[in-house]
């Protein structure tokens, strides 16, 4: 009985076999072709984790270079004046701080990309091409609570260059910064700089899951003198 089921059981085998057989039986005589199927089919998984890695390896650079923009703003201005003129006063007739302020982050932007971020350097209140914005803000410290944010009557917006963006930072988040510090009165500006990054490769498998364009954002803190409170006699 054994000998006729297992007689069987080749008839059956090898009459009706699975589709795959010959495939194995070959794999199982040649291993590089083996390793050849294992690599076709990895190779699509690898190209899509490269190209990902060298995407946000663009990303990454873009976004250093936006710190280093917003830091080197924010150092320009610590040194002015953001008391005197409004943002909408016109330029060049009315050149202020705030009109500096943005050229500066304009330059710095175009300096620290090595050319690839170029907004106008000349001429502030052009926003033609302009993939993202620069808010500058400035504050006024008694104690260890906000007395006034510049510029006046701008609210929590701060002083936006192209009106694309306002200041992530409100008062009452910079008020819970300074709780429990033991600072004098003091003052500081802030540059938050928005940048608009458009992926260089924009492969489908990768804006599937991430925006296109991604807004990169930064900021930097610096003291200024001209916005400490006046000290009452």
């Amino acid at each position: 009985m054994g000998t006729k089921r297992q007689e069987g059981g080749a008839l059956y085998n090898g009459a009706i076999g699975h589709p795959m057989n010959p495939i194995r039986a070959f794999l199982k005589r040649h291993p590089r072709g083996q390793s050849l199927v294992e690599f076709t089919i990895l190779l699509p998984v690898l190209l899509m984790m490269l190209s990902g890695l060298i995407e946000f390896g663009f990303l990454l650079n873009t976004y250093l270079d936006v710190i280093d923009a917003a830091r080197e703003a924010a150092r320009f201005a610590a040194n002015d004046d953001p008391t005197t003129g409004v943002p909408t006063d016109p330029y060049p007739l009315l050149v202020n701080f705030w009109h500096r302020a943005w050229l500066q982050s304009r330059g710095s932007l175009f300096t620290a990309s090595d050319g690839r971020i170029g907004w106008n350097t000349t001429l502030p209140t052009d926003c033609t091409a302009v993939e993202g914005d620069i808010v500058v803000s400035g504050f006024s410290i008694l104690g260890t609570t906000v007395d006034k944010r510049w510029p006046l009557g701008y609210g929590e917006n701060g002083a936006s260059n192209c009106g694309n963006y306002f200041s992530k930072l409100t008062t009452a988040q910079v008020n819970t910064l300074l709780s429990g510090a033991s600072i004098p009165n003091s003052g500081f500006i802030i540059v938050e700089i928005y940048y608009e990054y458009e992926m260089l490769l924009g492969l489908p498998w990768i804006t599937a899951f991430v925006p296109d364009p991604i807004v990169l954002y930064a900021y930097t803190i610096m003291p200024n003198t001209y916005v400490e409170p006046t000290p009452t006699p």
